[in-house]
């Protein structure tokens, strides 16, 4: 999609600044692209329609880690900052993600609006992969297990001051389980 908003560009080398901790408009910028913030506002606007969110697949093992927290007792809720709360909805659901819930909130306002959720759904702990999801796991006070297979990398990440980033979501998920355990009988989601 990069190259649709911003023109011929190098795809590898914008993904290994955008996962190193660079905005949209930062990495299109340290390539070379005038007008990079005009180009990642266009690429804001576009990036949740559904021919672009159509392309996106789950993390690897997504699907066994909601399973394996399922079978402890857990009812696992995905918390996403997006723009369209029914299109992120409808995409957690196309990824065949069973979760309890989808709780969407505003890009703007993630670190706020995701540590209100965890309050709110009583949550035990937060696998998350950026700085918002660190810190509204570190607001929300409940336990953080990072992981290096989605927005950022691990480097950036240690540089939040995690001390623990996982290759995937199926460890970070094995460590949630030794941490907080299995779920007593009526425990709220996770």
């Amino acid at each position: 999609m990069a190259v649709d908003v911003a023109g011929p560009l190098d795809e590898d080398a914008f993904w290994r600044l955008k996962r190193g901790g660079a905005s949209t408009a930062a990495a299109l910028g340290a390539l070379g692209i005038g007008d990079a913030d005009s180009a990642a506002a266009a690429w804001v606007s576009q990036i949740e329609d559904e021919s672009w969110l159509a392309l996106d697949r789950a993390l690897p093992g997504a699907e066994d880690a909601v399973a394996e927290l399922r079978a402890a007792g857990w009812s696992p809720v995905v918390v996403t900052a997006r723009r369209h709360s029914d299109r992120a909805r409808a995409q957690v659901s196309r990824l065949g993600l069973e979760v309890a819930e989808v709780a969407v909130v505003s890009p703007a306002r993630a670190v706020a609006e995701k540590a209100a959720e965890l309050d709110r759904l009583g949550a035990a702990a937060l696998v998350g992969d950026s700085e918002a999801d660190i810190a509204a796991a570190r607001r929300a006070g409940v336990a953080l297990e990072v992981v290096a297979s989605g927005q950022r990398d691990a480097r950036f990440l240690r540089r939040q001051g995690v001390e623990r980033v996982h290759a995937g979501i199926s460890e970070a998920v094995a460590a949630v389980l030794l941490e907080i355990g299995p779920a007593a009988s009526g425990s709220p989601p996770t």
